[in-house]
């Protein structure tokens, strides 16, 4: 009896977690260059896995250990381009991330709604990563001046080539760490010259399915309702088995 309080105890908060998941999904339906992420279950194995114990040495080492959250993936799906007008929104179409830094580190995000700063620079909303060449150096632009930026990242001030926006693709993207205000560490991802091209004017609408994500909220809140009944079903069998007890005593 205490054992099936482990698994269903096991299963609600695996399903609180993917709960967690998708709430944050939702969250960010209206984030420009926001990839969903999914949660993904692990059964445990049975005892006589886990642990070096003669197989099936009791009935209860046959048995599995429930399940857990083995991890959050990325769902690298790009999503809608949408045209804003503003010239220095940018939209990747394909391939690529455009590289960031604050400074001292060099981040990379899909997100392209860029300001123009009193620097030059083209800084995120969060108001500390700009845009740089991926050495960390900021892509700078003056102001009052007319400026278009090519498909190929070629950024023209007044009619001459002045910088150059260079995309950055990876081998993997699934190896990407998120990092939060949605930018990546690509420290243990191996880089390459990405495929796709820069629009100006644009940006890339959130890859979240808010139907989707509904129907899985509705699924995991469903999971986690059944294992909480159960888990009261259970005690109260406990505590009526404790009472004959006591009464046969």
């Amino acid at each position: 009896m205490i054992y099936g309080l482990y698994l269903n105890a096991a299963g609600a908060l695996a399903e609180s977690s993917r709960h967690d998941v998708i709430s944050n999904n939702m969250a960010n339906v209206s984030t420009p260059g926001f990839r969903a992420s999914l949660a993904v279950f692990q059964e445990r194995g049975a005892e006589s896995v886990e642990s070096p114990l003669p197989a099936f040495a009791t009935p209860l080492d046959a048995i599995g250990g429930a399940m857990s959250i083995s991890g959050t993936y990325t769902k690298h799906v790009q999503g809608p381009i949408n045209v804003t007008g503003s010239k220095f929104d940018l939209a990747i179409v394909g391939d690529g991330y455009f590289p960031v830094t604050d400074g001292r580190q060099v981040l990379y995000t899909r997100a392209g709604a860029f300001t123009h700063d009193s620097q030059g620079r083209l800084v995120m909303p969060d108001g500390r990563h700009y845009l740089s060449d991926g050495a960390g150096r900021p892509i700078v632009i003056p102001s009052g001046v007319e400026v278009s930026i090519a498909a190929d990242g070629t950024v023209s001030v007044a009619g001459e080539a002045a910088e150059r926006i260079n995309i950055v693709g990876f081998e993997r993207e699934d190896l990407l760490a998120r990092q939060g205000a949605n930018l990546y560490d690509a420290s243990g991802a191996r880089a390459r010259d990405a495929t796709g091209q820069i629009r100006q004017g644009a940006l890339e609408a959130s890859g979240v399915s808010p139907v989707e994500e509904m129907a899985a909220m509705l699924m995991a809140a469903r999971g986690y309702e059944a294992n909480m009944q159960m888990i009261t079903m259970q005690d109260q069998t406990l505590a009526s088995l404790m009472t004959v007890g006591r009464v046969n005593i």
